[in-house]
């Protein structure tokens, strides 16, 4: 039995208002395609259910967007009624408990779930917990039900796990203050004085001090969730596929898109060696290695069913996406391992052009083809999922949503950017086309709402309004070089020329083509 209800997990503070497309059913869906994995499509039928979901961000906007019903938890009962409270505005029917996993479990008459995901807590819970929750999926998922789950992995944690320990130590047995908060820079500062002193560690690891370096910019409530719960654990790819194997369920593939792009990423040496390993589970584990991954994200189907290759270029051609910005604003080039690679204008260009002649409405590839001939289904593919990557594509669930599934969203957007007048916390709104956030900055969000719900039109309008909702909070805009900017007139001038580059993206346009706004 557990001495108290919090089992050595962090409820100092509350967790962050991150939003995860990972979480989201129809990217979901989109991913296993991608691998050639059959699963059904979405239904009004469908339930779903998301473990541990922290503030309830991303459930909140699949649950408006997505066909289905929504389940979840989280037992930190802050989480829970902010989930059900923004809930309220989407008017959505949602099951958001604060149940621990055992009660969760143990509760009558649950569903049988079409999917079920855990977005990084398999790292940060104990070991009866990682039971408890094995038990919930083999007794609630459906045959052909999709599992997501992420996980600090081992090859790219193994350097730095020690980092974390004194971090964790600092912050548990050594720290002077009650405040978890100043408990978090209290530890960083240690921990980067004791690295400074040059140990033998530091020599053998030259690594470690940046390491600290880049935990202290990072969101403090982030790294006491992240970081700092009693247990905290690391896990090599087979080991997952292992646990899971043994309650029914595959590996299918990830929801990592760049796990497509292996020529921006492998050397064709290190794509040659990876390719000549025949069990798929091993060569995926050996890719690891190679790109010492530190976070997997990974995707486990209960009775795996491929597609032939035929099958799943059909149903590719078929599925449509939509563009999130104007090709002016697109990306001419990609990061990857290896460098920066140019994205080639031949490819890119005709195809932002054929969106903004279409007025952004979703296209399939299929579409695509004709309209484009000089180019062929593997290169459009290809960009597509690269754009999607990025940010700045995704892919469609419907072009003909319910209007049930279209009010939900508008109605939640309309919340959303209100709240843009006394918080930054919301960072994406929801589209019914796709069932996967929308990336929205805090600007744009304010843009939205002065041009949807006040009927503002031009950037110079824009910009007086956003100065006003700044005035209010208290709050400055900062220049190129990060500077507070306290001169009304020069702030002025800085949103202003935001607000001509949200214009110039078609931010409005495609805006409406996502039916972000009645």
């Amino acid at each position: 039995m557990t001495i108290t209800w919090t089992n050595g997990y962090q409820t100092e503070v509350n967790y962050t208002y991150g939003y995860y497309r990972d979480l989201s059913p129809n990217y979901q869906r989109f991913c296993l395609l991608l691998n050639g994995v059959d699963c059904p499509s979405s239904s009004e039928t469908h339930q779903h259910c998301e473990l541990g979901f922290g503030q309830g961000v991303s459930i909140n906007i699949h649950a408006a967007s997505n066909e289905g019903t929504f389940w979840g938890t989280d037992f930190n009962p802050a989480h829970a009624a902010h989930a059900n409270q923004v809930a309220e505005h989407s008017q959505t029917e949602h099951y958001f408990y604060d149940d621990s996993f055992e009660e969760l479990l143990n509760k009558p008459d649950l569903p049988m779930f079409d999917s079920i995901s855990l977005h990084g807590i398999w790292s940060w819970i104990s070991y009866e917990n990682q039971l408890i929750i094995l038990k919930f999926i083999r007794k609630y998922l459906k045959p052909s039900g999709i599992v997501y789950i992420s996980y600090n992995c081992v090859t790219g944690w193994a350097a730095n796990m020690p980092i974390r320990e004194l971090f964790h130590s600092h912050f548990k047995f050594n720290s002077k203050s009650t405040n978890p908060i100043q408990k978090v820079k209290d530890a960083l500062d240690f921990s980067e004085s004791l690295l400074a002193q040059n140990p033998l560690f530091v020599k053998r690891h030259p690594h470690a001090l940046s390491k600290v370096g880049e935990l202290k910019n990072q969101n403090p409530n982030y790294l006491i969730h992240e970081y700092l719960n009693q247990d905290w654990q690391c896990f090599s790819f087979q080991q997952v596929v292992r646990l899971l194997e043994e309650i029914k369920l595959t590996y299918a593939g990830s929801s990592d898109l760049n796990t497509h792009l292996d020529n921006i990423n492998f050397s064709q040496e290190h794509q040659d060696f990876l390719n000549a390993i025949e069990h798929p589970i091993f060569k995926e584990q050996c890719r690891d290695y190679f790109a010492s991954t530190q976070f997997r994200r990974d995707l486990f189907i209960r009775g795996k069913n491929s597609l032939t290759a035929l099958q799943t270029q059909e149903r590719l051609r078929n599925t449509a996406f939509i563009l999130l910005s104007s090709p002016e604003f697109l990306p001419h080039d990609i990061t990857g391992y290896l460098g920066t690679f140019n994205l080639i204008e031949e490819i890119y260009h005709p195809i932002g052009q054929h969106f903004l002649k279409h007025e952004y409405q979703p296209q399939t590839i299929r579409e695509l083809e004709l309209a484009l001939p000089q180019l062929n289904y593997a290169q459009i593919l290809n960009a597509l999922v690269i754009l999607s990557h990025l940010g700045f594509a995704q892919p469609c669930q419907s072009i003909t949503p319910s209007e049930k599934v279209t009010v939900q969203c508008q109605q939640l957007n309309h919340y959303l950017i209100q709240q843009a007048n006394f918080h930054q916390n919301y960072q994406a709104l929801i589209s019914p086309l796709t069932g996967i956030g929308i990336p929205t900055e805090h600007f744009h969000q304010l843009f939205y709402r002065a041009h949807f719900i006040d009927g503002l039109t031009t950037a110079h309008e824009f910009a007086q309004y956003v100065q006003q909702v700044l005035n209010q909070l208290n709050w400055y805009v900062l220049d190129a070089d990060k500077n507070t900017i306290s001169d009304q007139a020069q702030s002025l001038a800085i949103i202003e020329k935001k607000a001509a580059e949200f214009l110039a993206a078609d931010k409005l346009t495609i805006a409406r083509q996502l039916r972000l706004f009645a």
